[in-house]
């Protein structure tokens, strides 16, 4: 096979995996994968399985441009990559990088979609995201930046009278300075929230809150990472 970089989301778990996605495992001759897949996808690959997974404030664990360095080492090596990501390889996941990577070194790529924790968590509440009666869209935050900071990532203003849904990636650490902007700049301090840690593995937790007492709720019931949170009224609907 020449030189390739396939990026495949993985889901949530085992039963969230594409067909499409198992088929890279299989004819893969180096798998690059993260800390939030399911392992057990890796008995798919016939060939060496590289872990690279990040955790979230490690100042020791594995660092994008390794990964990228990695990737570039195998693919100039004529080898078909295969870099497998826990949920949707489009919803903060470094891709753009890696398929800058692959095109600096004249590969092919080719980036096969997962289920995203979002998505996962609101089928599990037998819910939606939007809702075209009265909830038009939704958009997805990090509460992870890359500087660290939250103050001046996002309009705060726009964001809080959109009428939209708003998930969260990656916020649990810094959920309280979230829902301050949110209220501070108009959003109803009594809009629901919809916490998924795990989504779809056996330590999966599903939680109800509000938006001005979830920083305090996340604390109290030890949320963990990974976790969704979901903030909207599209959250009453979930049952």
């Amino acid at each position: 096979m020449n030189k390739k970089l396939i990026i495949v989301g993985a889901g949530v778990n085992r039963n969230s995996m594409t067909l499409a996605g198992i088929d890279a495992l299989k004819n893969g001759e180096v798998v690059l994968y993260d800390r939030l897949i399911d392992k057990s996808l890796l008995e798919y690959a016939s060939c060496e399985c590289i872990d690279v997974g990040k955790h979230p404030y490690d100042k020791n664990c594995v660092r994008q441009k390794d990964i990228n360095e990695i990737i570039r080492e195998h693919l100039e090596k004529g080898r078909c990559v295969v870099r497998l990501k826990g949920g949707d390889s489009s919803v903060f996941a470094r891709t753009a990088e890696e398929v800058e990577t692959a095109k600096a070194v004249g590969a092919d790529v080719e980036v096969i979609a997962g289920v995203t924790s979002a998505s996962a968590l609101s089928a599990k509440m037998k819910s939606a995201l939007t809702d075209r009666r009265n909830i038009p869209g939704v958009v997805f935050i990090t509460g992870h930046t890359k500087d660290g900071t939250l103050d001046d990532a996002y309009n705060w203003k726009a964001l809080a009278n959109l009428g939209l849904t708003i998930v969260v990636y990656m916020g649990v650490r810094n959920f309280g300075v979230i829902a301050a902007k949110l209220t501070e700049n108009g959003m109803d301090a009594a809009v629901p929230v919809l916490i998924g840690e795990n989504i779809g593995t056996e330590g999966e937790r599903v939680m109800f809150t509000s938006l001005s007492e979830a920083e305090r709720f996340i604390t109290e019931n030890s949320v963990k990472h990974p976790a969704t949170i979901i903030i909207g009224e599209v959250v009453n609907h979930a049952g």
